[in-house]
């Protein structure tokens, strides 16, 4: 028998106080009078303050009661009894995979007087043994994060998180994923999801596939130990992010932020007569959401976009005129040069070149036609002689939606899309006429790619002690990156080297050269060119099953 079908046929039978799931939230409480008896019986009603769904229950014989499979939200919370005064408990948040409590006490009376209670916010989550943080839609927008505006930058506030950083190139990670690495595991032992949805990289796993963008979140739940079997998939931390979902009312909000060079200081290394490069990051965009009908169907729509333009710069070393025209005697680090062609095999006997100086006629053909493409240096000496620079540019937009439908009172559902687009520029440090590896770092050339994530989810209450959840959520990264030249076979066509070039399309350009002392010049980087097309898929099938004073939950 499958091992994960034992283990899933095990926990039906393990009786647990609550539970929580990853695209909603639970709704605990006990109901009880004023000599602390329990209630049972009792009809407690849970309407979501923001969209009016409803859903009811009753109390069990300890007074206790629950709520599976709650959207995400506030809620108002009202228990009535006979001969009881009714009582409502206002303000109650809900929030995805997590449990809220509501105990309620009723007083005895008359059932046309009622008692309203507003709620607090728990100090301490009593009903899950996990260790857990949030950081909620206030937080991500009035906390400070840096240019980019990734949430991932404020996971440096929940303990047990190093600090997030950048790594890989722009086409690798083009959302500018952030890595980081949870109470010691490796940075690849983090689970995200969003909206359910797995956003890992399937060739960088330490950096997620996608990243919403930050007015599009409305809460980002963060699980580093003691979670269960439902998140899992985790050795650090199981992320859950949230998309926001329209409401009843109609919001919106825009924004901009800029930061350019002329708001940074001078680079100490950049050469006194050069100046101060252009550096230009603008991010905008805005949300928008209502209903479509009202109480029924709702939306949530988000746009932002990246533009990232510089002109970047780097310092290399290139040979001077003398040692282009065969002068090596003031090379770094010079020693005498041999004739290859005297001594013996062994390396005895040989003639040195007197004064290291090599005859142009002596020079292979190879070496005589990159000669000329070589730049002259510009500044002193025979090391670090050469400033660089070049146009690096970044542009992406991303677009996040949902659509939230509450079908019956037993049936709601909703889709979610997102979607990133993005094109780069990354100029070599000698340009397209001799390469090199690129000046800001990452893949050379042109990139361009798009990534795609989306979950489609459902909730129905076949009892009000029996819910059943399913989603199907899908991710896709794709990316293209090109050095320039690539349609040319330059090592075989133009240099005469054999073995330089292949005869499929991406064997084309620049052989690398590696020249000691010397900034290299060719082909930048041994993997490019690089095309990813990863997808990944879930199907998540989950029952809540609540019996007296348990709570089972098993899927698939």
């Amino acid at each position: 028998m499958n091992t994960r079908l034992i283990v899933a046929a095990a926990l039906m039978f393990l009786p647990v106080h609550a539970s929580a799931q990853i695209l909603y939230g639970s709704l605990v409480g006990n109901v009880k009078d004023t000599s602390d008896a329990a209630i049972p019986g009792a009809e407690v009603r849970a309407v979501h303050a923001e969209t009016n769904q409803t859903r009811t229950t009753l109390t069990n014989d300890s007074g206790g009661f629950t709520f599976a499979n709650l959207a995400p939200g506030t809620y108002e919370v009202s228990v009535s009894r006979e001969g009881f005064r009714p009582a409502r408990n206002t303000g109650v948040a809900v929030t995805i995979n997590s449990v809220s409590r509501a105990d309620v006490t009723l007083e005895v009376g008359a059932i046309t007087e009622s008692i309203n209670v507003s709620a607090a916010t728990a100090a301490l989550q009593t009903d899950r043994a996990e260790v857990r943080a949030e950081l909620t839609s206030k937080a991500l927008t009035n906390l400070p994060v840096p240019p980019g505006r990734n949430y991932q930058g404020l996971f440096v506030l929940i303990p047990g998180f190093t600090p997030p950083e950048n790594r890989h190139s722009v086409p690798g990670n083009p959302s500018r994923a952030l890595v980081f690495s949870v109470n010691g595991t490796s940075a690849q032992s983090n689970n995200t999801r969003i909206d359910g949805a797995s956003s890992s990289n399937i060739w960088r796993p330490d950096a997620v596939a996608y990243v919403p963008a930050l007015e599009s979140i409305e809460t980002v739940n963060v699980v580093t130990n003691s979670f269960d079997a439902e998140q899992g998939l985790a050795g650090g931390a199981a992320i859950n992010v949230q998309i926001k979902s329209g409401t009843n009312s109609l919001h919106g909000s825009a924004f901009e932020y800029y930061n350019g060079n002329r708001l940074k200081a001078r680079p100490f290394f950049l050469p006194a007569s050069e100046r101060k490069p252009k550096d230009v990051f603008n991010q905008f965009g805005g949300t928008v959401g209502g209903p479509i009908v009202r109480d029924k169907l709702f939306y949530f729509l988000s746009y932002e976009g990246t533009y990232n333009h510089r002109f970047a710069s780097a310092i290399g070393s290139v040979p001077t005129a003398a040692m282009r025209g065969g002068d090596l005697s003031g090379a770094p680090a010079a020693r005498p040069i041999y004739d290859p062609f005297t001594g013996s095999v062994d390396g005895s006997g040989r003639t040195p070149i007197p004064g290291n100086q090599i005859p142009v006629s002596r020079m292979p053909a190879a070496v005589q036609k990159i000669l000329p493409l070589w730049p002259n240096p510009t500044l002193p000496g025979t090391q670090n002689n050469y400033f660089a620079a070049g146009r690096f540019t970044l542009d992406r937009n991303t677009i996040d939606t949902k659509v939230n439908w509450n079908a019956t009172p037993k049936l709601n559902m909703y889709g979610r899309y997102s979607y990133l687009m993005f094109e780069s520029a990354n100029r070599q440090f000698f340009g397209d006429q001799l390469g090199g590896a690129p000046i800001a770092g990452g893949q050379a050339g042109f990139a361009q790619g798009h990534s795609t994530s989306f979950t489609v989810a459902g909730s129905y209450v076949v009892r009000p002690n029996f819910l059943i959840d399913a989603y199907f959520g899908y991710t896709r990264a794709e990316a293209d990156s090109r050095q320039p030249r690539l349609d040319e076979n330059i090592g075989k066509d133009f240099l005469n080297l054999p073995g330089t070039n292949g005869t499929r399309w991406f064997e084309g350009g620049w052989p690398q050269f590696n020249i000691a002392n010397f900034t290299l010049f060719g082909a930048p980087n041994g993997f490019q060119p690089n095309i990813l097309n990863d997808p990944q898929y879930q199907y998540v099938v989950n029952a809540n099953w609540t019996r007296g004073g348990h709570n089972v939950r098993f899927g698939i």
